[in-house]
């Protein structure tokens, strides 16, 4: 039985559930755009799965689309999927400019543009909370203007 929601990228209605993947990115300071997806399982990997890399913690950052160094040319993409049966998964992408564009318009291919959200929401916070899995925040350490 096919289901009732359609994959935002290829439009078909497969088994099961899709998984929900927000992308952000910040085009300027204190700027945030963010659309959110509907992906199968094939356009998840697609997508997604290609871009997990890991980050060497002592070396250049490398941009996860194509392996070039990204130290001085990154324009970074934030990926949060909610993947049925599995949870949440985050990818913060420390992409090369050329590759962003791409990812950024893939990301835009049948999805919903979001609200804007203040600077405090940036990532999926309250106003006036902190992530307490945050070291800095667990500090008392906040933001100034």
């Amino acid at each position: 039985m096919r289901g009732l929601i359609a994959c935002s990228v290829c439009e078909e209605r497969p088994e099961g559930k899709l998984s929900q993947v927000t992308w952000a990115w910040n085009p300027a300071p204190k700027e945030r755009v963010a659309y959110r997806q509907r992906l199968c399982l094939t356009c998840f990997v697609r997508y997604v799965v290609g871009l997990d890399k890991p980050i060497d913690a002592t070396g250049p950052l490398l941009c996860p689309a194509c392996g070039i160094k990204s130290d001085d040319d990154m324009f970074p993409v934030y990926m949060t999927a909610y993947i049925p049966g599995t949870g949440k998964m985050r990818l913060d992408l420390a992409l090369c400019s050329a590759c962003s564009y791409k990812v950024q318009a893939n990301a835009q291919v049948g999805a919903k543009l979001l609200e804007e959200r203040g600077i405090e929401e940036s990532r999926g916070l309250a106003p006036g909370l902190t992530d307490i899995k945050d070291p800095w925040a667990a500090l008392g350490i906040t933001a100034r203007e």
